[in-house]
This record gives C-alpha cells, sequence and structure tokens, in this order.
C-alpha cells in the first residue's frame, strides 16, 4: 500500500509533482469546476500531457506541443460528493474512467516516458476560480536493489473454493490485483484468473470465458515472467495444466496485455498464442509473457524453446495485430460527441 493523500488545490497554488513507480493510480475529486491532472517526463514549470476533467462540460486529453482529444461529459463532477476515477498511462495510450467501470471515459496515444503526476484546479490558464478537493493513493517509491539469488519459494498449486491462499502470486492486474488459478473443465485442466472482489475463477476454453468456484491457485514466488510469441516455450516455463484433447497436450502459465489490463491465461503452443478469459470471451494473443522457474522443465519446455531470456521480436502479421494500440490522427484537437 502507497501513501494514502487529501489534499485541496487552488488555481494560484504551484503545482507539486509525485514520482510514480506505477503507470496508473485511482482518485477521488469533489469539486464545482473542472479538475485536472498533469503527467511529465520530469518535474517543472510545465506538464507534457493535462488530464482535465469537467472544464466547459467536456473531459479532455492534451499534448504540451500540440493536439489532443475531447468528449462530452455533463455532470461528470459534484460539489457534493466525491466521484471516483481510475488513470492509466501504459502501451501508448492514456486512458480515464470511471470506478468500477472497465470501458475509460476518454483514451488518447502517446509516446513519452511519463514518470511524475501533478494535481491543479483545471490545469488552463482561465480556469474557475474555485477549489478542487483531491482523494488519492500514491504507490510506493521503489527504490532499484541488487540482485540476489532467491531461495525457497518454490512455486506450487494450493486447492481452494472461493478464497486465496497464503503465499498466492499475483499475476496481473484488471482494474484490481489478479491471481493465477488452474480448474478441470471438459475434460483439460486450464490456467486462468482469480478476481478477489467477485471471489471467482475465470479460464478460457472455446472461445468463451467460464467462471470457476473450484480451482487451484499458484503459490511462490522462485519464478519470473518472460517475454515470447507464438509457440515459442522458454525452457523452465511453468506448466499448468493439459488439453483436452487425446494427447493432452501441455498448457502452460501466461499473461497478455489487453485494453490496458495485464490478464492472466493459458499458452497453448500447437494454437501459437496465449488465451485470456475477458468479458466471457476467450482472447488471444500472439504476443505475451510467461511465467519461467528456475527449477521447473530444466531439460527443455516444448519442442521449440529457448534457453534465454531476450526475446526477439516477431514480425509483423500481414493484417495487423490486435496487441498495439489505436494510434490517433494527429490533428490539433479532435472532439466526440
Amino acid at each position: 500500500m502507497g501513501d494514502l493523500i487529501e489534499m485541496t488545490t487552488w488555481p494560484s497554488h504551484r503545482n507539486v509533482f509525485y514520482r510514480m513507480s506505477a503507470s496508473g493510480l485511482t482518485f477521488e475529486v469533489k469539486t464545482s469546476t473542472s479538475a485536472a491532472i498533469g503527467l511529465a517526463k520530469k518535474p517543472g514549470n510545465e506538464c507534457d500531457v493535462w488530464v482535465v476533467i469537467g472544464h466547459d462540460q467536456r473531459t479532455w486529453i492534451k499534448k504540451e506541443e500540440g493536439g489532443g482529444k475531447a468528449v462530452r461529459t455533463p455532470n461528470i463532477l459534484s460539489n457534493g460528493e466525491y466521484r471516483r476515477f481510475w488513470l492509466s498511462w501504459r502501451s501508448g495510450s492514456i486512458q480515464l474512467g470511471r470506478s468500477h467501470e472497465r470501458t475509460p471515459i476518454i483514451s488518447h496515444a502517446y509516446n513519452m516516458d511519463l514518470c511524475y503526476v501533478t494535481f491543479s484546479s483545471g490545469g488552463v490558464a482561465h480556469a474557475e476560480r474555485n477549489p478542487v478537493h483531491w482523494r488519492f493513493e500514491l504507490p510506493p517509491v521503489l527504490e532499484k536493489t541488487r540482485m540476489k539469488s532467491v531461495t525457497n519459494g518454490e512455486l506450487m498449486w494450493v486447492h481452494a473454493d472461493n478464497h486465496l491462499p497464503d503465499g498466492a502470486l499475483i499475476g496481473g492486474y484488471e482494474k484490481e490485483t489478479l491471481y493465477i488459478i488452474r480448474a478441470h473443465h471438459r475434460g483439460s485442466l486450464t490456467p486462468g484468473k482469480f478476481i478477489p472482489s467477485q471471489g471467482t475463477g475465470y479460464i478460457s476454453w472455446g472461445g468463451e470465458s467460464h467462471d470457476k468456484n473450484e480451482f487451484e491457485v499458484l503459490c511462490g514466488f522462485d519464478c519470473t515472467w518472460v517475454p515470447s510469441f507464438d509457440d515459442r516455450i522458454p525452457v523452465g516455463a511453468v506448466e499448468g495444466g493439459y488439453s483436452e484433447d487425446m494427447g493432452r497436450e501441455k498448457l502452460y502459465v501466461g499473461r497478455a496485455l489487453h485494453c490496458g489490463h495485464l490478464i492472466p491465461g493459458k499458452v497453448q503452443p500447437s494454437h501459437r498464442v496465449c488465451y485470456i478469459p475477458y468479458e466471457g470471451r476467450e482472447i488471444p494473443h500472439k504476443k505475451f509473457e510467461i511465467l519461467v522457474s528456475p527449477d521447473t522443465n530444466t531439460r527443455c519446455a516444448n519442442r521449440l524453446f529457448i534457453d534465454h531470456i531476450d526475446v526477439e521480436s516477431p514480425p509483423e502479421s500481414e493484417n495487423g495485430d490486435d496487441d498495439r494500440e489505436d494510434v490517433y490522427p494527429d490533428e490539433e484537437f479532435d472532439e466526440e460527441d
């Protein structure tokens, strides 16, 4: 848990920059006017990007060098109650959304390494002269440490129902921390994700996402995530289960970026993808990360394997790659209804 901060900003206040060790945050805001969050590569008098909420009944994202995007958002803020939002900036896209809603209110492309955030009362010179009340949690600053050998922490699958066992391995993020599970389904043993707030596990199979209340949770910490693609299975890849066919093909623990989320799922080498469960569907990704443990499959993992961590980038697909974020046209200002 990071630092919990509650504060009020006025237009006359000087911007205070906070160093971010993560690429997103959740916050609450209460005001009768607009509220703004500035993102910057380094602290200073200017921000590289402004995310302004509720200015002239609109919410917009604007870059310092020009170009931006806006959407109409009447009554998005309130002077009588705090409204909760999430903001993320990763994979070439800045996204703003309401709490508990996966679909963002607005998103815009960017290509900068944004490391600092500041909170303001409008972010523009003609902002109304009214205070903005904020509540937010900053992630802890992660100090760079020397790598050291890991002892104990071996991976193991632990039976669970709707509660996490001690030592559960964090597998990703989808508006909250996700964990890695595996469950039986139609003759298969399939890796997937566990969502703590729902107390439910999900696995992907047959083009759909299936909820599970009986499953095993992966526990331990002696492991690392390795980038891969297609059917490239690293030495030490963690086996998560097997397919339903007669040959019982090995399935490995993987995860992939989708819509700004990092979601655990299954890597099926014969299909050359990592499948993840998301909003009732089974989503394939040709580029993904695969979980590797130094004490697992030390000789080989699959007929095609690599013996080092660095993985060359896959060639671009002929019909496009859905892993890439949409790039907005380089216009001065776009507005959506």
